[in-house]
């Protein structure tokens, strides 16, 4: 025997096929369903006024973390902790181990998917598909994504400011010409490795914390892959491009690697922040499929 149920709130639908077929249909079938998507516009006064209601989803998340979200948490704080005490160290291997030129053009290849000029022009494209497709979740995926990346924009740049923290880069050109650990900086006496933080608006040169970059594509590679759940190939691409992304900054000695699991870990924040608002106000359908085993037999259970 084959049992189907489609579970939508709190009614519950199920399809049996024993000698007959018996359809039982919800009252309550107002709520969003994949057929239902509610169709965003890019210069409607409702997408441009969300900005501030999902901006106060993604900050206020951590007022409704479980135990779960908080042991995640803990554990970012922890290998973060590890890689600021680590950094140079960390940077050291990586100095030594990819130093050849071949490694500097696979990181700069995976840069681009971290890049405004690559993002922007994307998300335009996807954006006009789902236009001229009528793919409406294409088009609120393309919306909520410039949402993301809004975000990670706005986030990076404050703290680059805020903190000014010194770039490898920075680091070994002021080691180079006075061959020492000590230098001035800015007029204040340093030890230059990479704990050095010149502090609030002291230099718009030093932007190494966080990583922009890892930033802005774990903002969208999370946007994306909670539009597409049920699609487990597209998170994997997504997670996969953003953290090559990642990793490319580490190898070509543009950030410490601090500096890309904050931002990283930032993005994927902001994105999280951005598909749970788009789901409360219904541009998201969520469908889930799960297996079940009853005394009639094997089934599947689809939410709404």
């Amino acid at each position: 025997m084959l049992a189907i149920s489609y579970q939508l709130s709190a009614v519950s639908c199920q399809l049996s096929v024993v000698d007959s077929l018996s359809l039982c249909q919800s009252a309550h079938s107002s709520q969003p369903t994949a057929h239902s998507i509610k169709c965003e516009s890019l210069l409607s006064k409702k997408y441009l006024k969300s900005y501030w209601n999902s901006g106060l989803t993604v900050l206020s998340q951590p007022l409704h973390y479980d135990w779960k979200d908080w042991t995640v948490f803990g554990g970012v704080a922890a290998v973060t902790t590890l890689a600021f005490v680590y950094d140079d160290e960390i940077y050291d291997f990586v100095d030594g181990t990819f130093e050849n030129e071949k490694w500097n053009t696979v990181s700069k290849c995976t840069d681009v998917f971290g890049e405004e000029y690559f993002i922007l022009p994307s998300l335009a494209l996807t954006y006009t598909i789902g236009a001229v497709g009528e793919d409406c979740r294409l088009k609120n995926m393309s919306l909520a994504a410039l949402q993301s990346f809004v975000y990670a924009e706005v986030a990076s740049a404050g703290l680059k400011v805020l903190t000014c923290r010194l770039r490898p880069s920075e680091v070994n050109s002021q080691l180079s010409m006075i061959n020492s650990q000590q230098s001035t900086v800015n007029g204040q006496w340093s030890t230059v490795n990479g704990q050095t933080w010149l502090g609030p608006f002291k230099s718009f040169k030093s932007t190494s914390f966080p990583s922009g970059h890892a930033m802005r594509s774990f903002a969208l590679a999370t946007t994306v892959a909670g539009f597409y759940s049920e699609k487990k190939w597209v998170g994997l691409v997504s997670y996969s491009l953003a953290t090559m992304t990642s990793l490319g900054r580490v190898v070509s000695k543009e950030h410490w690697a601090s500096d890309v699991i904050v931002g990283a870990a930032l993005g994927y924040f902001i994105g999280r922040g951005v598909v749970k608002f788009n789901e409360k106000i219904g541009n998201i359908s969520s469908v889930e499929i799960q297996p079940i085993a009853t005394n009639y037999g094997l089934g599947v259970v689809i939410n709404f």
